[in-house]
């Protein structure tokens, strides 16, 4: 039987497209590119050297960056979904009047 192994190169090259789509606030590029990664991620086993380990110090090193990226637009949205909740109120109510 022949060992299949996982692409970690190309998972590599496609996290760090997601770290450059997350860096410019391409939501659904990073969305996409991550739909296709996850697949390389689970294909085959992980081939036993030291380039492996390597590899995937470097994806999760950016997998970290790219979730600190996440949680400051999600939070920016959050605010700015809250700051025009407060002006719709403010319009509702000033138009009551």
């Amino acid at each position: 039987m022949t060992e299949v192994w996982c692409d970690l190169d190309r998972a590599l090259v496609l996290t760090e497209s997601m770290h450059a789509a997350a860096s410019e606030s391409r939501w659904d590029d990073l969305t996409e590119l991550e739909a296709q990664r996850e697949p390389v991620l689970r294909a085959g086993s992980m081939r036993p050297a030291p380039e492996t380990l390597e590899t995937l110090k470097s994806i999760m090193l950016l997998d970290g960056l790219i979730k600190d990226l996440v949680s400051v637009a999600r939070d920016e949205a959050a605010v700015a979904w809250e700051t025009s909740r407060r002006v719709r109120r403010a319009v509702a109510a000033y138009s009551s009047f």
